[in-house]
């Protein structure tokens, strides 16, 4: 093994070994394979599903959507409150930027932990958005938007979960579970059937509130740099990437479906 090789080896280790100890022994927390091979079976999926499907007919799945978004919107909803109580409950508490403390006893904070663990599971739960759309050969649907967006929250999650489940963390992943109860309760009403559509003139407010999201994502990341209270700016790095990755993906999206079709009506 060469030095490079074993150094790497070395800093992996030490890395999985110092993780906060709230929630070192939750499932799968631990290491980050359990992980990397759901999101490995999830591609898997999206490369094959199409081709399975290609000579089967669609599947309806009218009343297992209507069920599966509408429990979506109670989960998202759910966690916005868990969110927003859990960080009002720690004392002293700075919403533009707040440290995590590696500390096992704190009832406080285990509730934060908690609900940021409880949110990074729900991404896995949100696969089954692309294979719904794969059973109702719904391809199109499929992008590399979508499937990117699926598979790296995960990975990105599991390091919050490892490492920072707390202080500013909370706040992306509340803006991401406002915006989700709007999206999935449009499409559990969008499920429901045709009569409904007269009433779901909304959806393109729903990717200008996703570009919102993302824009106030990137002010808080500003504000917790510019702070440097504790928390990690390595991850606020990464944080402040990746939003700005999904900004210019849905903003593609968005001047595609809506303002390009919208010149070519005229």
């Amino acid at each position: 093994m060469t030095t490079t090789t074993q150094r790497l080896v070395d800093y992996y280790h030490w890395a999985i070994d110092n993780g906060d100890p709230k929630t070192e022994e939750w499932p799968l927390v631990a290491t980050p394979w359990p992980t990397i091979s759901l999101v490995a079976m999830y591609l898997f999926i999206v490369k094959v599903g199409p081709k399975v499907m290609e000579k089967r007919e669609a599947y309806s799945l009218r009343e297992v959507l209507i069920v599966y978004n509408f429990a979506l919107v109670l989960l998202s909803g759910w966690m916005v409150y868990e969110f927003i109580a859990s960080v009002l409950d720690i004392p002293n508490f700075n919403l533009l930027c707040d440290s995590v403390p590696y500390v096992r006893d704190d009832a406080r904070q285990n509730r934060l932990a908690r609900v940021c663990y409880v949110y990074w599971l729900s991404k896995f739960l949100e696969y089954l958005d692309t294979f719904f759309f794969i059973l109702r050969k719904k391809n199109n649907q499929v992008t590399f938007l979508h499937v990117y967006h699926h598979a790296s929250m995960c990975v990105l999650w599991w390091m919050v979960c490892k490492w920072i489940p707390g202080g500013v963390s909370y706040f992306g992943a509340t803006c991401n579970s406002f915006v989700h109860v709007i999206m999935y309760a449009y499409y559990g009403l969008s499920a429901i059937g045709p009569q409904m559509r007269p009433y779901l003139w909304w959806k393109r407010y729903i990717t200008r509130l996703q570009l919102t999201q993302f824009v106030l994502v990137l002010g808080e990341v500003s504000a917790a740099l510019y702070l440097d209270c504790g928390y990690s700016r390595n991850w606020l790095y990464l944080c402040g990437a990746y939003s700005v990755s999904l900004l210019v993906l849905f903003a593609n999206f968005y001047i595609k479906s809506y303002l390009d079709k919208n010149k070519k009506s005229e």
